[in-house]
């Protein structure tokens, strides 16, 4: 009997977990944003790339691109607080990973320099502000090796105590399988001197995820390759370390996860505090007071 009893058992099991509903969702309808990623680096012209947002399930090819993504329509200009202004022209970029990006003709990113932006766009107007600081001198910088195959790099910095700091970094790879044309943001994404103002800490930068845009044209080598986090032997890596204002690491320390992990749509998206002001707007405006250390992976 107990057996036989087993038996109903697992049969009705069978049966009731074999029944399944069909649900139809409805997905909300999406709004899109105007997308702004602007930058000022001390040395370089200022250059924002406009897109438009689009839903998580769509496809992204050329047509889309052109079509539903790039903004080449806007008139863009930066005024910087020596009085200088320039209107930015769209045109191609190696800066940007969709290719096209609006570049300031004759300004140059300077120390201690403010930036104003405006863009104005089917008849609205988007403002922001940044500052490209006065950078801060690392103490050190080397490869720690995990192994003969892999390696971080490993920075060491004494905090100005005087002030709150606020630090991004961001790195090349030049290797024989690829090279960054972008600078990629690195892992941690940006943080600020809270936890040890005025001492001296060393910490551990990763490469985050680069621009994956173009990734279906990759093999899957290719695609393992481009996207590692960690170096290997063969590599020459610049390294980017940059002191950005308050409202600039607010994007960027907010935006870390989406940056880190944005392909899993698994996870909750975090909110993400933009610096630029209008209607229906996302992004940053930031000011990179940066310099640049090379290493090399023998």
């Amino acid at each position: 009997m107990k057996g036989r009893y087993f038996i109903l058992f697992w049969l009705f099991s069978a049966f009731f977990c074999g029944c399944q509903k069909e649900i139809n969702v409805k997905l909300p309808d999406y709004e899109k944003k105007l997308v702004v990623e602007g930058f000022v680096v001390n040395g370089g012209h200022p250059t924002v790339i406009l897109t438009r947002s689009i839903s998580y399930l769509s496809d992204i090819n050329v047509d889309t691109l052109i079509n539903n993504i790039l903004v080449n329509d806007a008139v863009i200009t930066v005024v910087s607080s020596k009085g200088e202004v320039d209107t930015l022209k769209y045109r191609i970029s190696d800066d940007s990973p969709i290719m096209f990006a609006y570049v300031a003709e004759n300004m140059m990113g300077e120390f201690g320099v403010d930036y104003d932006l405006n863009i104005e766009w089917r008849g609205k107007t988007y403002t922001s502000k940044t500052s490209v600081l006065y950078p801060f001198q690392l103490d050190s910088t080397w490869l720690a090796f995990h192994g003969d195959s892999s390696a971080t790099i490993r920075i060491k910095l004494t905090d100005d105590p005087a002030k709150t700091d606020y630090y991004h970094f961001s790195v090349k790879v030049y290797c024989e399988k690829f090279t960054d044309k972008q600078w990629v943001t690195s892992i941690p994404v940006a943080f600020d001197d809270g936890t040890f103002n005025g001492q001296s800490f060393n910490y551990e930068i990763m490469r985050g995820n680069p621009s994956l845009l173009f990734m279906p044209e990759m093999s899957d080598e290719e695609k393992s390759e481009f996207t590692r986090m960690t170096f290997r032997p063969g590599d020459t890596v610049v390294l980017r370390s940059s002191a950005i204002d308050y409202n600039s690491y607010q994007f960027w320390s907010s935006a870390g996860s989406d940056i880190i992990f944005g392909q899993n749509p698994f996870l909750s998206p975090a909110p993400i505090i933009s610096n630029i002001k209008g209607e229906n707007v996302l992004g940053v405006w930031c000011g990179f007071a940066a310099q640049y250390d090379t290493l090399v992976f023998h």
